[in-house]
């Protein structure tokens, strides 16, 4: 032997059994922090080409900028590109069409369509000012194809153009619609086309990509100090910067930051356990430590002895660990890409992330290293006299009887047996109110996705049908004909006014804007009541609701004075069908007699399970020049699978760092137990029944449990509220309830892992015979 080390790979085989429950604890926290990871860099990269898909693949948007200056920015060593847009009568509204269809007009390059949207479906952009390349819908609203001509009637003249393509950069907004085309002009024909009309208003927008999002993010303080650029001729492209992680957004920065912290409590999961599990073993082993200080062993050797053990674990434990967290994270991705769909039909399956496998490998490591130098410090101070003299279980001296304070001497015993290594109850005390801090920060993650999916308010419509630029021009009887169609589940009406001018109880408001439900749509309403009571709103009264957010100023209680009537508001929701800027919501009798309304200005459909293609075109038939009809299933969809994905993840989270408290607890009673296996064996010799013996432990289990609980719940719940006012109620304005039902999954989960440790230890202590646990006193 060399050296003191070299007993290391001879330890671990005669401890190999031993060791088992350790190596165990590492492969875990590898495993979940390598699935943690190739799951969020799996989710990262379905996210980033979603959000390119929908929002471009640019960084920057520049206006009011120079073209020289422009140009500049173009040959930028960091700049791969630089493309130009302007649009015109984007919402249809005013007569521009082509052919009979409603049209927007935009303004680009081939820059900003192939390389800046990746947008051209079929055909190319137009080569010349004689070309249009139009919105994908337009092969179903026209019935035209490449190379048809087609005539863009405008105010000042008629102009024929050849249909070179069709593409948008804007899919989500056509798509499922064919009452609105887009068609996608040169430059040189868009400024022509708008001199000809005499508009002159219509500005540029520069799209600017870098090299990457990092340097983008770097770029914007530079140019708009170097191009003196006013506030708010930069702005970025969120979804795209926010996935990278460079967003200056201050909604993104918070979720980096709560992302950071969850991170913190999974890792710290981690090493409590991995910790608690060493402390174990080296209780065991004192008197080996003791005795390599005897035959010469330094401290220092010691403390560097236990962390390459712990590290010459890792050779074993990281490659399984990894190996399943990969295998973990392909289930997940699968999971989302073949069962969820949507957005996330296109993640990647059965890849391999190189940020999951370091991730694990490096935090793996670092979280075994970290986790060995309290039990490192531990072995170093154990002294080599009492490891000659036998006393190493022994070394603070007892200053007072155990009080038998719940009267039997078993469960004092336990209880006793619990407390008395401070280290040890620390750990198992921080590992349980840790994974209960983690359950109520992922249950209110969840209800923060609920409330950001539109799609799964009760009233989303599969169907609606609205009036151009605001206008109520629907037949109200028309909402009574829909709900007779087959197919059609329930439909409601709504109507809208903006800009009424009005005074108010709380200063700053000159103008409101109205919205009418009708009492199908104040059902529905009461699921999403943030604040106060709906019913007051119902019927023929000045009782009126708003939608709660931050920059809505109207709240609970204030009075408005509007077209020479007086409302007060008695309710706030958290979610609304229009916007939620100083507006107000009263039912339709109030709205008819202060509005003096006879028209609807949206009417909602919901299909059941029995809609087929023909209900869809049964209600498209309604279509007219002043009733568009938008199909929102496909979006309610492409919703629900991302809510869907986003309870998947947390509950599989959930569920993993569930399986780690659990097994963590029965390794520690178990290691506690083998750590006084004598001492049973002597309690027994001396009369104390199996049974006893089993209340014992069970006590200990239980003194882990109760004060985990009260920590876990003493600091989670409080971080659970602070979560939700962050997420939930600066947003939305739903107040902060105890969470019943979870704090009862917690407790539920937290007596059930105590019970279930006592099993094996128990079981292990009957079955020996008393000679074999005493045979060493």
């Amino acid at each position: 032997m060399k050296s003191y080390l070299s007993l290391i790979p001879i330890s671990a085989k005669v401890r190999k059994r031993q060791n088992r429950m350790t190596v165990l604890c590492i492969i875990i926290s590898v495993f979940l922090v390598t699935a943690i990871f190739s799951v969020a860099d799996m989710m990262i990269r379905t996210e980033s080409d979603f959000m390119i898909s929908n929002h471009g693949n640019w960084h920057i948007a520049i206006k009011n900028i120079s073209q020289n200056n422009v140009d500049e920015i173009s040959n930028r060593s960091d700049v791969t590109a630089v493309g130009v847009a302007s649009q015109f009568n984007f919402e249809g509204e005013q007569p521009y069409r082509v052919n009979e269809k409603r049209t927007v007009l935009y303004g680009t390059d081939e820059v900003y369509i192939t390389q800046i949207s990746n947008g051209i479906v079929e055909g190319t952009f137009p080569a010349n000012d004689e070309e249009v390349m139009l919105t994908p819908n337009s092969v179903t609203a026209l019935g035209v194809q490449l190379g048809d001509s087609v005539t863009l009637h405008t105010p000042a003249g008629d102009r024929t153009f050849t249909i070179s393509g069709f593409g948008t950069d804007d899919e989500s907004y056509y798509n499922n619609q064919t009452y609105l085309i887009g068609s996608y002009l040169t430059q040189s024909a868009f400024t022509s086309v708008m001199a000809q009309n005499g508009v002159t208003n219509n500005e540029l927008t520069y799209y600017v990509q870098f090299e990457s999002a990092a340097k983008a993010a770097n770029a914007i303080t530079e140019l708009q100090t170097q191009y003196q650029l006013s506030d708010g001729s930069i702005s970025e492209n969120t979804g795209v910067m926010g996935m990278a992680g460079q967003s200056n957004n201050t909604a993104m920065q918070s979720m980096y930051g709560l992302a950071a912290i969850l991170f913190v409590l999974v890792l710290l999961a981690g090493i409590l356990m991995i910790s608690g599990s060493m402390n174990s073993i080296i209780a065991q082993r004192t008197q080996f430590f003791g005795m390599l200080r005897c035959i010469g062993a330094s401290r220092q050797q010691i403390i560097r002895f236990v962390r390459l053990e712990a590290l010459n674990w890792c050779k074993t434990a990281v490659p399984i660990g990894v190996v399943f967290g990969t295998i973990i994270s392909w289930i997940i991705c699968a999971t989302l890409h073949y069962g969820i769909g949507g957005e996330f039909s296109t993640t990647p399956v059965f890849q391999i992330s190189p940020v999951g496998l370091i991730s694990g490998v490096v935090v793996g490591v670092v979280t075994v290293f970290l986790a060995a130098q309290s039990p490192a410090k531990r072995a170093a101070k154990v002294s080599p006299i009492s490891a000659v003299s036998g006393n190493v279980d022994n070394k603070s001296s007892v200053k007072h009887a155990i009080k038998f304070s719940l009267g039997k001497i078993d469960n004092s015993l336990g209880i006793h047996h619990a407390v008395e290594k401070k280290k040890n109850w620390f750990l198992m005390t921080a590992s349980f109110a840790l994974t209960i801090m983690l359950v109520f920060s992922f249950s209110v993650i969840l209800d923060f996705a609920k409330q950001l999916v539109p799609s799964l308010s009760v009233t989303s419509a599969d169907i609606a049908l609205s009036s151009y630029a605001n206008k109520m021009d629907i037949e109200r009887n028309l909402v009574d004909e829909i709900k007779k169609i087959d197919g059609v589940a329930n439909a409601y009406g709504s109507s809208y006014v903006e800009n009424i001018p009005a005074t108010s109880s709380r200063a700053g408001i000159d103008h409101i804007n109205i919205v009418s439900y009708d009492d199908t749509l104040l059902d529905y309403s009461k699921g999403s009541i943030a604040q106060g009571s709906l019913d007051t709103v119902y019927g023929n009264s000045n009782k009126v609701a708003t939608v709660f957010n931050r920059n809505n100023s109207l709240h609970i209680g204030d009075t408005i004075q509007f077209a020479g009537e007086e409302v007060e508001i008695t309710c706030a929701l958290s979610q609304g069908l229009f916007g939620d800027d100083l507006i107000i919501i009263c039912s339709q009798e109030t709205f008819d007699r202060i509005m003096g309304g006879t028209k609807y200005g949206l009417i909602g459909i919901q299909l059941d399970s029995n809609a087929t293609e023909e209900t869809i075109a049964e209600i498209r038939s309604l279509e007219n020049d002043d009733i568009i009809i938008t199909d929102q299933r496909e979006g309610n969809k492409q919703n629900n699978a991302t809510y869907w994905a986003a309870r998947i993840v947390c509950y599989g989270f959930l569920a993993i760092i569930g399986v780690i408290s659990l097994f963590n607890i029965v390794n520690s009673i178990s290691m506690s137990v083998s750590a006084r296996i004598k001492q049973y064996g002597a309690m027994r010799a001396v009369g104390m029944d199996n049974r006893q013996l089993k209340r014992m432990i069970s006590a200990e289990a239980y003194t882990y449990a109760i004060s985990g609980l009260i920590v876990g719940c003493g600091i989670g719940l409080p971080l659970s509220r602070f979560l939700y006012n962050r997420l939930i109620t600066h947003y939305f304005g739903i107040e902060w309830r105890f969470p019943i039902l979870w704090f009862g999954i917690v407790v539920a989960f937290i007596f059930i892992s105590a019970i279930v440790s006592v099993y094996a230890p128990a079981k292990r202590i009957r079955n020996m015979p008393i000679t074999a646990t005493i045979n060493e006193l």
